[in-house]
């Protein structure tokens, strides 16, 4: 276990680091909000954990996150579990990138995010949205989750890649569940699992996947490289349009690294966000009669739809409520003060967005679903956490919103979905992000 350094200055020494807590996973895996709730209860806003990877202390309130995102990226290392997930995305991936070559790379990509190269997919997104629909029978029971990732990856491989034939677009499909299907942190968190067993185990099965994946991606990409003359709205066609600041155009590797990250990254986490929003509007309707009443004159016009206020909100109080990562992380370079502790070098410092959105200073009455909080306030990056903040901000995020505010603005006014179940939904870890436990059954309604 990792013990906090004792650093001395001239005169006295530096502050010892925090309490110590045991690590306990499973708890942590079946339910994040209980376990995050009881550490600080018993150890308080600032608390060590020993893991696989060294020590991580936990910051639980707004001032902690936002001392962290003000703290200069010099400070910090490579991405937190770079090596753990650098065989599914790939070693130039944003996500993994630390330092000058981050920043660069952040630099380039930004404009192919900016919010009117979002608009200009609200099309495709309202055509996979209505095209799903189209299978929901009124009466019947479907599970929210299920039915949210299958619209996410088809946008995935719509407004992403720019996959319009359906035959490619299943084959697609097929592959890119393949490999989210085997990515199971087991086999990367333990480098002995990390050997093929003569092609049999679960490490050559992902590698197989993987590399399948890789070769249809590479054949989008060259597609992309011959019509890259022409206007597409697709991410793949612009980013192989964009060239580095000395001229020369991405790499190959680089896109599909970039896209990798997109297609992991954006797929189950639009997913549970979307899965949410409709949960708490069928449980508060007159939110959901608010919210219909401030989209009615949008709902003909996708693009509207982005720029609504009260979707946008609905989708951040969603997000609030329900965040799909648990922490931030950033890991330290060099042993520095934190919250009037030592945190050693190798250390990595965290922050809690399950307890900054449930912070009642900053969200009155935080267990209630209430939109309007967004349109009446704007929170700063440390209290508003869902995508992160600094210089890891979620690049996607207007690419994620988007397709929130889309989505719910075109099947609210369409059908509303009454929950199956009279129990709640439970929240778990599933590989690194938060889903919800059941997937959410709900019986489809016409409106």
């Amino acid at each position: 276990m990792p013990t906090p350094v004792s650093q001395t200055t001239k005169n006295a020494p530096l502050p010892p680091g925090p309490r110590l807590a045991p690590l306990q996973t499973a708890l942590y895996v079946r339910d994040p909000y209980r376990y995050t709730r009881r550490l600080r209860q018993r150890y308080g806003d600032i608390v060590g954990m020993p893991a696989m990877n060294g020590l991580i202390v936990l910051a639980m309130t707004s001032e902690g996150a936002r001392k962290i995102l003000s703290t200069p990226m010099e400070k910090f290392g490579e991405a937190f579990g770079a090596d753990v997930l650098t065989p599914v995305l790939g070693e130039g991936s944003l996500l993994l990138l630390a330092g000058e070559r981050h920043r660069t790379e952040r630099q380039l990509l930004s404009p192919t995010f900016h919010g009117n190269r979002m608009r200009a997919l609200s099309d495709v997104i309202e055509a996979v949205t209505l095209e799903r629909m189209e299978q929901w029978k009124p009466g019947t029971e479907l599970r929210l989750f299920d039915e949210m990732q299958s619209i996410s990856l088809d946008v995935i491989i719509r407004a992403v890649l720019g996959i319009e034939e359906p035959e490619r677009r299943a084959i697609f499909r097929t592959a890119i569940r393949r490999v989210i299907q085997d990515a199971n942190p087991a086999i990367f968190f333990f480098k002995a699992a990390q050997h093929r067993f003569g092609g049999l185990g679960p490490w050559a099965r992902f590698l197989r996947h993987r590399d399948e994946l890789d070769a249809l991606m590479n054949e989008e990409i060259h597609k992309a490289r011959q019509s890259s003359g022409e206007d597409h709205p697709h991410i793949l066609a612009r980013l192989a349009q964009s060239s580095r600041e000395d001229g020369q155009p991405f790499s190959d590797v680089s896109i599909r690294d970039h896209l990798l990250t997109l297609l992991v990254a954006g797929h189950e986490t639009t997913s549970s966000a979307l899965s949410w929003a409709f949960y708490e509007l069928s449980i508060n309707p007159d939110v959901c009669d608010w919210l219909l009443g401030e989209i009615q004159a949008d709902v003909s016009e996708p693009k509207s739809l982005i720029r609504n206020a009260a979707l946008d909100a609905t989708s951040r109080e969603s997000l609030r409520l329900h965040p799909i990562l648990a922490e931030f992380f950033r890991p330290v370079r060099e042993s520095m003060l934190f919250g009037g502790f030592t945190i050693p070098a190798g250390a990595t410092l965290a922050a809690s967005i399950l307890e900054i959105h449930q912070d009642p200073s900053l969200y009155p009455e935080p267990a209630i679903f209430r939109p309007q909080r967004f349109i009446e306030r704007r929170f700063a990056p440390h209290e508003f956490a869902a995508f992160g903040g600094g210089h890891r901000h979620c690049l996607g995020s207007a690419f994620a919103l988007a397709e929130m505010k889309i989505v719910l603005g075109t099947l609210l006014p369409r059908l509303r979905f009454e929950p199956a179940s009279a129990s709640p939904p439970g929240t778990k870890l599933r590989n690194v992000t938060l889903t919800p436990s059941d997937g959410i059954p709900v019986i489809v309604r016409n409106r």
